[in-house]
């Protein structure tokens, strides 16, 4: 019994360390698309969400209203703008089949780049 225990622990404690890895942002690690922003909002700790047109995922920059973006000039920057949005791959075992929301690693709108995580 004891052993099942220790077992048990041991994957519970893998469940989690696997969770807490950071993602990776690099450029060979992004996945690049288009789309016309319908939306943007604020979420989580001053995220800026993007909603595109025709697309159920949300995208959003971490931490973006705490780093130089402001919500109403945003605005009137991105939606109904045609973007270009690097978002980094990953996966977590807290949501082994995918997420709908994504972390923006690069975005360029009408080819110049408005923000970017690559160094």
């Amino acid at each position: 019994m004891k052993k099942i225990i220790y077992i048990l622990l041991i994957i519970v404690f893998a469940f989690f360390a696997l969770a807490l890895i950071p993602i990776n942002t690099s450029k060979e690690n992004s996945i690049v698309i288009s789309g016309t922003v319908k939306s943007l909002s604020e979420a989580g700790i001053k995220d800026l969400v993007f909603e595109l047109e025709n697309d159920k995922t949300t995208y959003y920059i971490n931490r973006a209203l705490e780093n130089g973006f402001q919500l109403e000039k945003s605005k009137t920057e991105f939606i109904g703008k045609k973007v270009t949005l690097n978002y980094a791959k990953g996966w977590t075992p807290l949501a082994p089949f995918g997420t709908t929301c994504k972390h923006i690693t690069q975005i360029s709108v009408d080819g110049k780049e408005v923000y970017t995580e690559f160094k």
